[in-house]
């Protein structure tokens, strides 16, 4: 595919896809993805989102609940998990 510009519906689909890191999307669409943050702010909003919710997601240590993972294990009749 040859470098296109991309529509703001175009980017935020990219980014739905591949996340806020753009060196993990297609080399093919990181210059047009680039020259779109350059010239939208609705692009730069939807990406500061993306990578807010990102880190948001990274930086979370949610535990299960004590027990969980024994109750899962009973109720699937696969017994108490080997450690």
């Amino acid at each position: 595919m040859t470098e296109q510009s991309l529509t703001v519906e175009a980017f935020i689909a990219l980014l739905d896809t591949h996340g806020a890191d753009l060196a993990a999307w297609p080399e093919d669409r990181r210059s047009a993805a680039e020259a779109l943050l350059a010239d939208s702010a609705e692009a730069v909003s939807a990406f500061a989102e993306a990578r807010a919710l990102h880190a948001s997601l990274h930086s979370s240590r949610i535990k299960a609940p004590e027990g969980l993972v024994d109750r899962i294990m009973t109720a699937s009749g696969a017994g108490r998990p080997k450690s």
